[in-house]
Order: structure tokens, then C-alpha cells, then sequence
């Protein structure tokens, strides 16, 4: 703290170019958060609009960069509002672009997005064709994102035509392959192909980022036209000048494209040539490129592995890999939320360390200073004490959710039921071929579903009950004629219904194999959704054994579950065993409130 007092007098002295600087060089977050303050502190009395605006501007901008979104777009609303009847300059623009951009991208807020681009145009210039043409192209892909694909093209259009007039060729090919994506929406995938062809002809014209963006667009058409060979020679077009990118860039670019080559390869059932584009990305180094590339290249290998026949010794080493590339992006993702966390703690002390002092030496001038800083003091002290022990909670609460994920994705792809599904893939081959295909099947859904999961707080209903039926099937063909099931999802809603995913498996675990994995006779599940005003109450009901001191769920992620249940709905888990009912029943009742969100 000593340097940053020494630097006070100065900081108030700068430009607003100075902290543009300080954003540019990437600071930690408590370091954003101090020259944020400063920032604020600077007096406007006595300056111009135009640096009254700029200062907003970049104040949105660290407020962009500390996640503060709502914060920015009320300074981007202050940039814009000293500009009145016409635009004077690119750097006004500037701040219409970035204020319609943080509702599109960070708030997803699509139709404000829309009204400050329309705002922004007109007070654009008769014969400001550049950025008429920007706002035609920002225009396009709101109403892409609305699904208004009419009004898309017809601002493509307009976008594709003023930047031909101001000849800005690169522009105009980002907004051909805009065009493109637009077919591809509307299921036209030769109209898009053909609109990225055509751009081809030019392709002398373009910047190498560019050029990349054209081949490897084009390659993705065409993968998903089965014309592979076309994909194969797009993509190697765009590994070419993804190569010639710098480091930065090119690293995660190389690996999708390699990635994409071997996937094209495996189409064509030339395994030996997808073994050799994939083993180019471990060439590379995992942990050089981005998350989804590092999950499609395992993945990839995985799928090679199967399909050249590997004995179940190498199959297994690499979904070991695939299990320790996803606990590293775990602890990566934890690690990542604690230190957030701490960096804001310790800034917030900070900023009220400051603030109390401020408040005191104010109070020394005033007649019952010593009552009143008494006052002040103390309640600063319970603010402070009631601040940290709801900041202490939401931690705790957030922590135990990271920890929640963990434990369930493990329980849910155990080692031991992929060890199980594996032997019993090796085993069906010779035989039973068509069964075995079907089991492998459902087995790389539920993986992929796994995978894709095991990041989001909410899932689609659905896709959490075809999850849930993938993984019951293949107990199914584990424990052959030894249950029947039936999902009843009773929910009917327009909307689309969300919920935390991983929640039922565990249950549904326990029900199957220690309900019907000691006992001949076949037995029923029934997994049943009630939709409830304030949760989803789901029931899941077997008429197995019945629940005793030796089969009794004791792993943590029940607990976990049920601390969860109780934190969002204000209910846990109710187990029952249907013997303590009488009346000759049996098995198990296990009933949840599961917190939901609808979009």
C-alpha cells in the first residue's frame, strides 16, 4: 500500500488514456478494482463532454473486465448521452458499438442490443458508408439470434454492398461467411457453401486470419454434407494459414484443425491417417490449447482406439486420460472461483479500511465528533461482521456446489461401472455384434453427455432424462432380465425447463443394484416428475429388497445432494422403506424437491 500512496497525487492527474493503458496490460482483479477507484475519484468539474464521455467509456471498461456488466452498461449509457443529433467522430461510435455489445454478448439481451444499434443509426452521416455497413452487419446477426433469418439477409445485404463501396475486402468476407451461417440455419447447407466458394475467388484479397476463417468455415460445411474429402482439403487449407498466425492465435486454431482432418479421415474409414492428425495435437501439448479442442482430441483418439480393434488395456489408458484431463479442468475451474473470491474479499476490506477512515477524519470537525465516530464505528463493525458472515455463506454454499459436481460426475461414470461396461463391450463383440454396437452406442452418449454436462449449473429436462435412460439401459444389459423401468415425466410446460443435472443417478444406482442385484425375481422401477410451483418433485420407486443397515447409501455425494436440496428448496432427501408401510410391500421410496428455472 505504501507505493500505491505515493502514487495518488499522479493518478488524479492523468488523462483517461492512462487507465485505457492500465486495462490494456492485463491486471490482476484486485489491481483492476484499485484503479477503478481512482478512476471514480477523478473530478469532471471544469472538462469537456467529450472527455466526460471517455472516462465513462473506460470505466465500463473495467467494469466489463470485473464481471460488473449492469455497472458498465450504465456508464456506456452516460458515454452515449452527450452525443444529441449527429455522431462527430469514430471514437462516439466507439461507445454506441460497445454499449450494444455488452447486451449482446454479456446480458444476451438481444432486443436492446438492437435498439442502440438502430439508435447509433441514425445519428450516423448520409455518407458514413463504413460504419452504416458495421451497424447492417451487427444488425444481421441480432435478428440471426432472434431467428428472423429474412430480415438477417436482407441487412447482409445491405452490410455485403457499402463495404464493397468503402472496398473493405475483409469485411466483406466475414460478412459472406456470415451470410453462409444464415443458410446453414435456414437447413440450406449447399446455398452456403456456395456463398463460400464464391468468396474463394478472392481469396488473394485477404488478411491470413481471414482466409483461415474462409477455409475452415467451409471445411465445416462440408463435413456436415458427408462430402469429407472437400472437408479434408478445406481444412489443410485452413491449417495452412492457421500456421502462419501468430503463436497466440495459432495454437488453439492448429489443434481444431487437426482435430477435424482426423474426424474427416474416420468418416472415410482411413483410421491410420486420423491416428496421425490426432497424435499431431498431443504433438502440440494439451495443455496449450483451448478445453473443447484438448475433450475433441481425446475423445477423437478414443474413438481410434475402438475402431482399430486396441485390446481393452489401451481403450482403458486412454479413458484414464480422459478422466485426468477432467479432474484438472475441475480443480482449474475451483481453483479459479476460490481465488476470485479472495481477490474481491480482499479488496472489499480494503476499499473499507479507506472508507473509514475518510469518515472519521470528516467526524473530528464536527462538535460530538467522539459520540458520533463511536457510533459510526460500531456500526461499521456489525456491517463488516453481517458482510463477511453472508460473503463466509455464499462461499461456503458456492464451494459445496463445485464439490457437488465433483463427487456426482464420479459417481455417475464411476471407474468401477466403466470397467464393467468395457469388459462387457469385449465380450458381446464375437458373441453378439449388434447388441454390442447398440451398448457402445448408448455408452458414447452418455460419456459425451457427461462431458458436456459437467460444466453447467442447469441442463435441459430432456436431456437429463435421456442421460438418466442411457445409464438405466445399460445397467439393463449389465443385469440382464433382472429389472424393468419406466420414466413418467408428467411436467407440460411451453417453456423450456431446466435443472441442476447428476441429481437422481446416484438414487437410481442404489435402487438397481442393491435393490435387484441380489434377487432373482424381476423386479419395477418407477422414476415419476411432479411440477410444482416452487420445485420439480420426483419420486423414484423400486420393489427390490427394501433398504438395511448393509446396503444403505453412504457416500458422500448423498449428503452432498441432500445439503444442496435443503439449501435451494428448504427440503432433503425422504427415504422409505416400504416393509415399515405392511400390507406385504417392499422396496424403496426415495423422494426429492428439485429446484428448476424455465427459459
Amino acid at each position: 500500500m505504501g507505493c500505491f500512496k505515493k502514487q495518488d497525487k499522479v493518478i488524479f492527474k492523468k488523462l483517461p488514456s492512462y487507465f485505457n493503458d492500465k486495462i490494456a496490460i492485463g491486471l490482476s482483479q484486485d489491481s483492476l478494482a484499485f484503479y477503478l477507484e481512482k478512476l471514480k475519484g477523478v473530478s469532471k468539474e471544469g472538462i469537456s463532454d467529450s472527455l466526460k464521455a471517455e472516462f465513462s467509456y473506460i470505466s465500463s471498461r473495467f467494469n466489463n473486465r470485473l464481471k460488473k456488466h449492469d455497472l458498465a452498461i450504465e456508464d456506456l449509457k452516460d458515454a452515449t448521452s452527450f452525443t444529441k443529433n449527429r455522431i462527430k467522430n469514430d471514437r462516439e461510435v466507439s461507445y454506441f458499438r460497445a454499449l450494444s455489445l455488452t447486451y449482446y454478448s454479456y446480458k444476451e439481451d438481444y432486443l436492446n442490443a438492437e435498439g442502440v444499434n438502430e439508435k447509433l443509426f441514425t445519428l450516423l452521416n448520409e455518407y458514413d458508408y463504413k460504419n452504416k455497413a458495421s451497424v447492417y452487419r451487427f444488425r444481421q446477426k441480432v435478428k440471426a439470434k432472434l431467428k428472423e433469418y429474412d430480415k438477417a439477409l436482407k441487412a447482409n445485404d445491405s452490410a455485403a454492398a457499402m463495404f464493397l463501396k468503402v472496398k473493405d475486402s475483409s469485411n466483406y468476407v466475414l460478412t459472406k461467411i456470415g451470410r453462409s451461417s444464415i443458410y446453414s440455419s435456414l437447413g440450406s447447407p449447399k446455398r452456403a457453401i456456395r456463398e463460400l466458394t464464391e468468396v474463394v475467388k478472392h481469396e488473394s484479397y485477404l488478411r491470413t486470419e481471414v482466409k483461415y476463417e474462409l477455409y475452415a468455415t467451409l471445411g465445416y460445411y462440408y463435413f456436415n454434407s458427408n462430402l469429407y474429402n472437400k472437408a479434408i482439403l478445406a481444412y489443410s487449407n485452413a491449417l495452412t494459414f492457421s500456421k502462419k498466425l501468430p503463436i497466440h492465435l495459432s495454437g488453439t486454431r492448429n489443434a481444431n484443425n487437426y482435430v477435424s482432418i482426423s474426424k474427416s479421415y474416420i468418416k472415410l474409414k482411413k483410421i491410420d491417417l486420423a491416428k496421425k492428425y490426432v497424435d499431431s495435437i498431443f504433438y502440440l501439448g494439451l495443455n496449450n490449447i483451448d478445453h473443447i479442442n484438448q475433450r475433441d482430441a481425446l475423445k477423437t483418439n478414443l474413438e481410434i482406439l475402438y475402431k482399430k480393434n486396441k485390446d481393452i488395456g489401451e481403450v482403458t489408458s486412454q479413458l484414464d486420460s480422459i478422466y485426468a484431463y477432467q479432474e484438472k479442468n475441475y480443480a482449474n475451474r475451483v481453483n479459479s472461483e476460490l481465488e476470485t473470491q479472495k481477490e474481491l474479499y480482499k479488496n472489499k476490506i480494503v476499499l473499507e479500511k479507506e472508507k473509514k477512515k475518510i469518515e472519521i477524519q470528516n467526524l473530528k470537525y464536527e462538535r460530538n465528533q467522539y459520540v458520533l465516530i463511536a457510533l459510526l464505528l460500531f456500526g461499521i463493525m456489525i456491517g463488516v461482521l453481517v458482510l463477511y458472515f453472508f460473503r463466509q455463506r455464499k462461499f461456503k454454499i458456492e464451494q459445496q456446489n463445485f464439490l457437488l459436481h465433483q463427487r456426482l460426475l464420479r459417481s455417475q461414470m464411476n471407474p468401477h461401472f466403466t470397467f464393467n461396461s468395457l469388459s462387457l463391450i469385449k465380450n458381446s463383440i464375437e458373441e453378439d455384434s449388434p447388441k454390442s454396437i447398440k451398448y457402445i452406442q448408448k455408452f458414447s452418449r452418455l460419456l459425451r453427455t457427461i462431458f458436456e454436462n459437467s460444466t453447467k449449473d442447469y441442463v435441459p429436462i430432456e436431456d437429463e432424462l435421456q442421460s438418466l435412460q442411457d445409464y438405466i439401459e445399460l445397467q439393463q444389459f449389465r443385469f440382464p432380465e433382472r429389472f424393468n423401468f419406466l420414466i413418467d415425466n408428467t411436467i407440460e410446460s411451453e417453456d423450456e425447463v431446466f435443472i441442476p443435472p447428476m441429481l437422481l443417478q446416484p438414487f437410481v444406482e442404489n435402487a438397481i443394484i442393491h435393490g435387484f442385484g441380489k434377487t432373482e425375481i424381476t423386479g419395477n422401477l418407477i422414476i415419476k416428475l411432479i411440477f410444482n410451483e416452487k420445485y420439480i418433485c420426483c419420486i423414484i420407486d423400486d420393489d427390490g429388497i427394501g433398504i438395511d443397515e448393509n446396503n444403505v447409501d453412504k457416500r458422500s455425494s448423498v449428503k452432498l445432494i441432500d445439503d444442496f436440496l435443503k439449501k435451494m428448496t428448504g427440503e432433503g432427501i425422504t427415504v422409505v422403506n416400504k416393509k415399515e408401510l405392511g400390507k406385504g410391500s417392499r422396496g424403496t421410496k426415495v423422494e426429492l424437491k428439485i429446484p428448476y428455472n424455465i427459459l
